[in-house]
């Protein structure tokens, strides 16, 4: 017996084997995608846009300004759709060039997520952003430049809006589309209830526990989007395709986590992974060797 068939049976002994379960495990985790990514972006956007508002309503902004800030996030919301109509028009290709489509999708998006993940662990990334875009904003009040602001307003929205339209393309091509739909209403959803309870209670978000949790999630999308990315170049015939206890990965419910049973797509997932933590760990290190120096001077 081989490996393949050596994990099958006791996956096909839990009840793990049948297509029912495979395609109900593929719709809720395509859903809890769909609703983390969408909440994750939003609250960022709202996050940034909390603390430029604070500072223009601080520095006595006028209307003038306030407005130019608000055009830019309408235009970046344009923007973002139009971003989404242009991928539905290149995705409409032929049946292979959309696996080549998919297939860089999925590891672009990978990509994007490897920064992502690691400032989300390091509490950094919004943080970082945020005094980037106060800065800006200060610098557009002592300007008197309602451009400046419209360009902020751009920048903060449509950076996120950019990613939600790469993170969906890329969930789109490995959970159902209807799963993928709920995931967004409810984060959507779930993204405005927040906000207005913030607003309305005057607490601040728990950041770290936050984006520690969607840090955890978005880590198994993209290690998802990796292996599903590799398997659509393989069936595109740009990378080779070599089997390994494909029977188990095939027939079990984890193709639809981006589980292949090949050495290239298992490969790459662990790559990805290794790699991720050697970047993590450096920059830990990093970190604690500045506060020493901080705490030393």
């Amino acid at each position: 017996m081989n490996g393949s068939r050596l994990l099958f049976v006791p996956l096909g002994w839990a009840g793990l084997a049948g297509t029912a379960l495979a395609q109900t495990a593929g719709w809720g985790w395509g859903a809890l995608s769909g609703a983390t990514i969408v909440l994750r972006e939003g609250l960022e956007a709202a996050l940034v846009l909390g603390a430029v508002l604070v500072y223009l309503r601080a520095a006595g902004a006028g209307a003038r300004l306030l407005r130019g800030l608000w055009g830019g996030v309408a235009a970046a919301l344009l923007a973002s759709g139009a971003a989404w109509w242009a991928s539905s028009l290149l995705l409409g290709t032929s049946e292979a060039g959309r696996q080549v489509l998919e297939g860089v999708t999925a590891l672009l998006a990978a990509g994007v997520l490897f920064f992502v993940i690691n400032w989300l662990f390091h509490q950094a990334y919004v943080v970082d952003w945020t005094d980037r875009m106060r800065t800006q904003a200060r610098a557009a009040v002592a300007r008197g430049s309602a451009l400046g602001l419209v360009a902020l307003g751009f920048l903060v929205v449509f950076r996120e809006g950019f990613e939600t339209v790469l993170f969906f393309r890329a969930l789109l091509a490995q959970a159902p589309a209807g799963a993928v739909g709920a995931g967004f209403l409810a984060g959507a959803a779930a993204t405005v209830g927040v906000v207005v309870a913030l607003a309305r209670s005057g607490r601040r978000l728990p950041l770290r526990r936050a984006f520690q949790v969607s840090g955890w999630l978005l880590l198994l999308l993209a290690v998802g989007f990796v292996g599903n990315g590799v398997h659509e170049l393989q069936e595109a015939g740009w990378i080779p395709e070599t089997a390994w206890w494909a029977a188990a990965f095939d027939r079990a419910v984890l193709g639809w986590a981006g589980l292949r049973g090949t050495l290239e797509t298992l490969g790459s997932q662990a790559a990805y992974l290794l790699l991720l933590a050697v970047s993590f760990t450096l920059a830990r290190r990093r970190t604690r060797r500045l506060e020493a120096r901080a705490h030393g001077g």
